[in-house]
Formats: C-alpha cells, structure tokens, sequence
C-alpha cells in the first residue's frame, strides 16, 4: 500500500491519527509565527535605543551685543535632519534659547536646554533641518563658554534639577555632535 493509500484506510477507519498530525503541524508553524514576531519587535525595539548617531556640520555665530547679553547663533549647515526630542544644548554657564522669531530669555537660564522645550521656543519644529538655525544667549558676555550640542538614541527629558545637573541629561549612549567654546 501505498503512503497516500494508508493515510486515506487511517482516516477510514475514524482514527483520528492523521488529523492530529495535522493539527500538531499547523499549530508548531503558528507558534514559529508568534516567536519570530516576538522576536522582531524586542530586537526592533532595541536597535532603536542603540542607533547611530547622526552625522551633522554646524556653523556658529556669536553677536556682541556689547554690556547686553550676548547671543550665539548655530546653523545645521549640512547632514541628517535632526529630532529635537533628542538633542539637548550644554553649557558650561547657564543659557536659554530661543529661534529666529524667539529672543533667548537669560532669566530661564540653565545649563541644560532641551531643544523641544517649551511652545518650540527654538522654531524648527519638531526637526531641525539643513539651513535652519538656533539661537542662545545668557546674562552677560559668554566669552569662554564650553558648548555641547548632545544626540540621545531615544527622546530625553530633563531631571528634577531643573537642568542643572548636566550627567543626568546625558545618557551613556550620548553622543555629541558639536563641541566649543565661544570666542
């Protein structure tokens, strides 16, 4: 008798043999599924809080504004479009920023400036895109001040500090994109 021929007599005979072979079959493909998924989406997850930094050029500017408060301007003059959500200005001195439309306000002053704060008080949005430009500023001359413009992997937000505990606003994942001091 042929394989086909016995299958056929075994289901005949109302031994459920065959369909339990089946059931079993359709069942181990249904849990491959769900485990890959699962898979997928834990790894998913993950390389997104592992991901590249982005690649970025800046160009900076600062104005003299004489006794007033200074205030430095940063372009993205080329690179990625980068998400505010993750990028956080730190400052050796406490500054605030502003955009183009927005002057920077010393009295909110802090040494770390996430740059989605506020009613986005940087106005770029929630990207800030090649030829768009940022602005800060703090009481008086910021001659000498040390600048970070920090990338997180995953959208950060300030510590209970106010911003005044730069560690806790960067993570080990960090990676900083634009680094100087002003002269």
């Amino acid at each position: 008798m042929t394989r086909r021929r016995q299958w056929e007599t075994l289901a005949a005979d109302g031994s459920d043999r065959a369909v339990t072979s089946g059931v079993s079959t359709i069942l181990m493909v249904a849990l491959v599924v769900l485990l890959g998924t699962t898979l997928f989406v834990a790894f998913g997850t993950l390389a997104d809080v592992v991901a590249e930094p982005p690649t970025a050029a800046f160009d900076r500017q600062k104005a003299e504004n004489g006794a007033a408060d200074d205030v430095v301007t940063v372009t993205l003059a080329h690179g990625d479009s980068l998400r505010t959500d993750r990028l956080l200005l730190v400052a050796s001195k406490p500054v605030d920023l502003g955009g183009s439309d927005t002057t920077p306000n010393p009295s909110y002053a802090t040494i770390g400036e996430k740059l989605s704060e506020g009613d986005d008080q940087v106005g770029v949005g929630d990207t800030w895109d090649v030829g768009e430009s940022i602005r800060f500023g703090a009481n008086g001359d910021l001659e000498g001040v040390t600048i970070r413009l920090v990338w997180n992997p995953t959208e950060v937000d300030k510590d209970g500090a106010g911003g005044r505990e730069p560690s806790e606003l960067v993570g080990e994942d960090a990676h900083v994109l634009l680094r100087f001091t002003i002269r």
